[in-house]
């Protein structure tokens, strides 16, 4: 059938009409399972006061972030409180993600200390309006430059106990990367997925640790259905070896290649920036940063 000029362009437009709408679908779709937070250490660790931290959760909103992250140090104080502060976080429509914490599971006598000790942080966060508590832990122990393996075993049955208590409590339990869970062979990392259970530990990728150990876009295509949480940031090689933070899309970090897989999976989860690279002291202008990380993020997301 031929179509004369008013019925071409009247299909035309129904055409872009349609893409359009199928366009903003996606970028819907996108929104109610790709969620945006911050680390609170672009301010310094720990935050200072209460106040100073419900300030930073304004500026955050007003950056189109939803969620916040902080060490535990900043809400610890505050514990009794719980419920007023989920109410002053949600008026400000930043939820608190975790509360990020250390502790030592390789030493089987420290296991129910350490449970014990994060048994009310994850009751107190999950009143806060949490979904997670975040823990690492230091280097294990190694022998010749040889992972212990017993510690590594010690290791891993700790933290499948500390993921059942916190689940108890209302919270996931996060496991935050450095650069030792990838180094050597076998690797820290390699023990967490496979003798963890994943109803009970997740991960928490630090995409910048891992720089010249792994790829973190293959880690992330491979394992993303593990990873409750990103901690993004991009980073080089200086001259002299060390690993620096620079601005997001500058870096050696393959940030497109990370989130690639969450865009078409129906993967949930948060997407944070952290930007520690003044670590424990404040950046210089922490929110002139996270505009533009937020900027970056929307370009490789289109949320």
């Amino acid at each position: 059938m031929k179509l004369d000029r008013r019925q071409f362009i009247q299909s035309a437009s129904g055409l872009l009409v349609a893409g359009g709408a199928r366009a903003r679908s996606s970028t819907f779709s996108l929104s109610r399972h790709l969620h945006f937070g911050a680390q609170t250490n672009a301010w310094g660790v720990p935050i200072r006061s209460y106040d100073e931290l419900l300030q930073i959760l304004d500026n955050l909103a007003r950056l189109r972030y939803t969620g916040f992250e902080t060490n535990v140090k900043s809400l610890e104080p505050y514990f009794s409180q719980a419920s007023k502060c989920r109410r002053d976080f949600a008026a400000r429509r930043v939820r608190l993600i975790a509360l990020h914490n250390s502790a030592i599971l390789y030493d089987r006598s420290r296991i129910p200390i350490e449970i014990e000790r994060l048994r009310p942080v994850a009751a107190a966060s999950a009143e806060m309006g949490a979904g997670h508590v975040i823990i690492s832990d230091g280097s294990l122990p190694r022998h010749g430059g040889q992972l212990d393996l017993n510690a590594a075993h010690i290791w891993t049955d700790g933290l499948n106990q500390l993921g059942r208590a916190v689940k108890a409590e209302g919270v996931k339990l996060c496991y935050h990367n450095h650069h030792a869970e990838f180094e050597g062979h076998p690797t820290e990392m390699s023990f967490l997925l496979r003798d963890t259970d994943p109803d009970l530990v997740w991960i928490n990728f630090d995409v910048g640790h891992v720089l010249g150990l792994i790829r973190p876009a293959d880690f992330s295509s491979e394992h993303f259905r593990r990873i409750a949480i990103y901690h993004l940031k991009d980073s080089k090689v200086d001259p002299s070896g060390r690993i620096v933070n620079v601005p997001m899309g500058t870096g050696e970090v393959n940030l497109p290649g990370i989130v690639a897989p969450l865009l078409n999976s129906g993967w949930s989860g948060w997407l944070e920036v952290e930007e520690d690279g003044n670590y424990p002291k404040p950046l210089s202008h922490p929110e002139q940063i996270l505009r533009q990380d937020r900027q970056y993020l929307q370009k490789i997301t289109s949320v």
